[in-house]
């Protein structure tokens, strides 16, 4: 189960960074646009841009493995989250509407620390997918001596 302050952390416009290998090991790297923590606090999902992320759906249709990797620009606290697919819909009106929360709340964290919102504005992506995620692990991953340590059994 997902702990208070992770579920907390991830409801704070923090960076999303998706992490899938295909068969050979290769590793692949994305950007989501938006995490929600399932109810359960068993399942995550992230919303995704097909036209960006088509070789992590790939990876995800062919292995199920991922990593989410989540970063509070103001502070750098950091988890990741690993685990396996469950689904991959299409996003629906209510992933829509996360997804612009997320991007509200992402761009204040980045305004924060000196971005310029007009590139935030310019930087406006909006997901095609909905991809659900069962959590098997969450590691903190905060820069300093806890970095690394499985928060999760």
């Amino acid at each position: 189960m997902i702990s208070d302050s992770i579920a907390q952390l991830l409801q704070t416009g923090v960076s999303v960074m998706v992490g899938t290998r295909d068969a050979s090991l290769m590793p692949e790297c994305t950007r989501a646009w938006g995490i929600q923590v399932g109810s359960d606090r068993d399942t995550v999902t992230i919303f995704l841009s097909e036209s960006f992320a088509g070789k992590t759906i790939d990876n995800l249709r062919a292995n199920g493995l991922i990593a989410v990797t989540c970063t509070r620009p103001t502070d750098h606290i950091t988890c990741q989250l690993k685990g396996r697919l469950r689904s991959i819909k299409p996003v629906r009106p209510t992933g829509r509407d996360v997804s612009m929360k997320w991007h509200r709340e992402f761009m204040a964290e980045l305004i924060a620390i000196g971005v310029p919102s007009r590139l935030g504005e310019a930087w406006i992506i909006e997901p095609t997918v909905a991809v659900e995620i069962t959590v098997t692990d969450v590691f903190d991953q905060t820069p300093g001596p806890g970095a690394g340590k499985k928060l999760r059994q």
